[in-house]
Parts: C-alpha cells; structure tokens; sequence
C-alpha cells in the first residue's frame, strides 16, 4: 500500500508540473515600464566609462572591498 501511495503522490505532483507548464504559455511576459540608463565612474566622479557600438565594457576591478559597500 505504501508504494501505491507514493506512486500517486509523485504522479499528481508531475501532473501539476505540466499543468503550470502549459500555463505559462497564456501568461505575458514581464515588460519594463523605462530604459534606466546607468553611468559606471570613478569614486570621484572625475571619469566615466563610456560604450560605443556593440563591442561592450571591459571592467577591471581595482579594489574588490569597494564591491561589499
């Protein structure tokens, strides 16, 4: 009897699964309601980084305990 049960128990929770599944194609995706546009400078404010094309940013971390602030 207890391997009856178990077997029930680990097929509803695979049907529900596949319920929420199938759900999630009826849900709209999130969306944001603004482009945040960020600057990424110096502590002293002195430099910023800019970007230009699709090359992206290289970083390179010079202090890692100004990370943990």
């Amino acid at each position: 009897m207890g391997t009856d049960r178990y077997t029930k128990v680990v097929l509803t929770v695979i049907a529900a699964a596949l319920v929420a599944n199938l759900g999630q194609d009826y849900i709209l995706p999130a969306q944001a309601a603004e482009v945040q546009r960020v600057s990424i400078c110096s502590s002293s404010g002195a430099t910023c980084a800019s970007v230009s094309g699709s090359s992206g940013l290289q970083v390179k971390v010079s202090n890692l305990r100004d990370i943990n602030r």
